[in-house]
């Protein structure tokens, strides 16, 4: 079982800290996923694995931080914060689980648009926390072979393993625009805000019609097993 802190106790979080010393904090977003997934997708997706991962590493959970940085999706749906506002967060966040007994901290991001403020938490967190603390950010996308979409495949993919109730298929659709540019190109201009939409036409990125549950399954145990392995990687 999944160690979730939001399920335990005052009292069951400190008898298992004395053995578990590592924690994992998944960071979402609430922005637009097209027609057909819901806007807590990257939230959801992160969650998942964070607690799968639970699993296999020993380690606590915690709730996934839903708000992030997803001002590239306006004027379509996103709750955004501001990188000083989440980057001040995930340390304040990591400070009191320092102060709670946790040595092992690993930051799993489950939206691009929260790289850029999560990779300078390590040099926030700089003499701030407790002493013998280690913190690592991890992008999940990055632990798979797949390339990463936005509403495509191997999102929608994974939405239908983790919640199909939620996902409507009836509505999926490709981008409406064709992606034409380089990769390098795009990942500068989804930097700016409005800039996703105007790229794709419809905020899909991808084609979520080839979707379904059991590749996404298989991503999950792919992402998963290799998440425990570069974690301990990090941590040895």
């Amino acid at each position: 079982m999944p160690m979730i802190v939001y399920r335990q106790s005052d009292s069951d979080f400190r008898t298992s800290v004395r053995t578990i010393k590592r924690a994992i904090i998944p960071v979402g977003s609430l922005e637009q996923h097209g027609p057909h997934l819901p806007v807590s997708t990257d939230s959801i997706i992160v969650e998942r694995i964070a607690q799968e991962l639970s699993n296999q590493a020993n380690c606590f959970v915690l709730p996934a931080v839903s708000y992030g940085i997803s001002f590239e999706h306006m004027p379509m749906f996103n709750i955004s914060v501001r990188s000083s506002t989440l980057t001040a967060l995930i340390c304040d966040a990591c400070i009191s689980l320092g102060q709670l007994g946790i040595r092992q901290i690993v930051i799993l991001n489950g939206h691009h648009g929260n790289s850029g403020a999560l990779q300078h938490i390590a040099q926030e967190l700089y003499q701030r926390i407790p002493k013998g603390v280690t913190t690592h950010v991890i992008n999940y996308w990055q632990m798979m072979e797949a390339e990463f979409d936005h509403a495509g495949q191997v999102e929608t993919s994974l939405v239908l393993a983790i919640a199909p109730e939620l996902v409507r298929m009836e509505k999926a659709e490709p981008s409406a625009k064709k992606l034409a540019k380089s990769k390098a190109a795009y990942r500068s201009i989804t930097c700016s805000p409005g800039s996703f939409p105007e790229i794709t036409g419809n905020g899909v990125w991808g084609d979520p019609r080839k979707a379904t549950a059991n590749y996404g399954h298989k991503l999950i145990e792919e992402i998963v097993n290799n998440l425990k392995v570069t974690i301990e990687e990090l941590f040895s």
